[in-house]
């Protein structure tokens, strides 16, 4: 130590705290909603749009430090007045609904855009960046604009309004909708690429996602508030929940949800068994410290990733069309549910060993099977037993659903009762499916406990 540092103080010797990503996420959201609030004023005059647009996004730049030179600030600010000018003059000049072309064509003008803001920002862009930048801007404004009738900010045009040639009204809706999607999007990834975090384009683009998704749907809030009322009626139904019906006409009321309970059990048990059984061998071939040879490890990675892209819901319905409506097809279809997730989660497991013990037992002549069993599953085995409990609790949510589409245990006892509306029973076996899986969650949790 130099007798300088030995003289400064001990603050002066510790490096600078990295910059927290709460400043850059609050700029993102800070543009979205200077965008929107900014784009509904200008209603919808197409110079003036731009500016708005630009200004909000050179505004946060600048309280960010990212922009500084007056120059680049001008720069963005005429690129978006031409950008929003562009934009809105294409679709003045629009003879018909607006479509794929009339879209592509309107949002390139935003390319000018994305491109100036690339030019503020080249000192901390690479050429990709920079072009990124540049495609996102225009994305971003053709996304909301061709999605704008499912977004509710277009009208939908029937056939004959569209042989009437009536055209789409651009409201201030339409404006303030497109200014908030483009900005969130394409803005948020600017900021990320400027600072190279991801924080920023995390946010935008997880609020576009869910603006696009609530509205592609319908979602209303305030229709579910407004339902809440037969909600609580149809609640009304299903208490006090009765343990016992006949289990057909003419007979005598019984418990009827032990036998189906017990099949569920057993297809559970049976999926989890035979699923992580065939599993152990298919993920060593999946890992790449122990797969023989890059053909098997091809394969099994291939074959692994189509049944996992295949629902339980899908395998019983397979199964079921083949062997018929009974436990046994419920069985296969947990089989293959088992298999798709233990294959997964162990070879990822396999893949992150220690390589030591297996070039060990290389060096001394050991075939590959002789490796596999003596120097890698030791290392995974706990790992394996635990995944083996999570599956096993998991096929006994699962086979509930199977058994909806009949492949047997206590889903297709469920779907009958749900089927003529008997809520009080189908509450008792809600009840029953309820504490078992709690119990079973609780054991698989101090077994896994001891043995990770």
């Amino acid at each position: 130590m130099t007798v300088a540092e030995a003289s400064a103080p001990a603050g002066k010797l510790r490096p600078p705290e990295p910059e927290s990503s709460l400043r850059f996420v609050i700029g993102t959201a800070a543009m979205g909603v200077g965008a929107a609030v900014l784009g509904a004023a200008t209603l919808g005059v197409g110079w003036l749009w731009g500016l708005a647009i630009a200004a909000a996004v050179v505004g946060v730049l600048w309280w960010l430090s990212l922009v500084r030179s007056p120059v680049d600030a001008g720069i963005v600010l005429i690129a978006g007045a031409i950008s929003g000018q562009w934009f809105v003059s294409v679709l003045e000049q629009r003879t018909g609904p607006i479509d794929i072309a009339l879209t592509t064509q309107a949002s390139l003008g935003f390319l000018v855009l994305g491109i100036a803001l690339a030019w503020s920002l080249r000192h901390r862009l690479t050429i990709a960046g920079a072009t990124l930048v540049a495609a996102s801007w225009a994305i971003g404004v053709a996304i909301p604009t061709q999605y704008g009738v499912g977004l509710g900010i277009l009208a939908d045009l029937g056939r004959r309004e569209l042989r009437e040639g009536v055209l789409q009204a651009l409201g201030s809706s339409f404006f303030t909708m497109v200014a908030l999607v483009a900005v969130l999007l394409a803005g948020s990834i600017t900021l990320a690429l400027a600072v190279k975090r991801s924080a920023p384009a995390s946010l935008g683009l997880s609020v576009v996602m869910s603006v696009i998704s609530f509205n592609m749907i319908g979602f209303s809030v305030v229709e579910l508030f407004t339902q809440a009322s037969r909600v609580g009626e149809l609640a009304k139904e299903f208490w006090p929940p009765v343990w016992e019906w006949p289990k057909t006409i003419g007979q005598e009321p019984s418990n009827v949800i032990i036998e189906p309970f017990i099949e569920t059990l057993q297809i559970a048990v049976v999926g989890a068994t035979v699923g992580c059984l065939f599993a152990l061998p298919l993920a060593f071939m999946a890992a790449r410290p122990t797969t023989p040879d890059a053909p098997t490890y091809w394969g099994a990675k291939s074959f692994m990733n189509v049944i996992r892209t295949i629902p339980d819901l899908f395998w019983a319905i397979i199964f079921t069309a083949a062997v018929g409506f009974n436990a046994f097809a419920g069985a296969l279809a947990m089989v293959f549910f088992s298999l798709a997730i233990m294959s997964k989660l162990l070879s990822e497991t396999v893949d992150s060993i220690q390589l030591g013990p297996l070039e060990a037992a290389h060096a001394t002549g050991s075939r590959h099977t002789q490796v596999i069993q003596y120097a890698a599953l030791p290392q995974v085995l706990p790992n394996y037993v635990a995944y083996a409990l999570y599956i096993f609790e998991l096929n006994v949510r699962a086979s509930v659903v199977i058994g909806i589409v009949g492949a047997g245990g206590i889903g297709r006892l469920l779907n009958e009762q749900r089927n003529f509306f008997q809520w009080d029973r189908v509450m008792a076996i809600v009840i029953v499916i309820f504490v078992t899986v709690i119990l079973i969650e609780m054991v698989s949790i101090l077994i896994r406990r001891r043995l990770v």
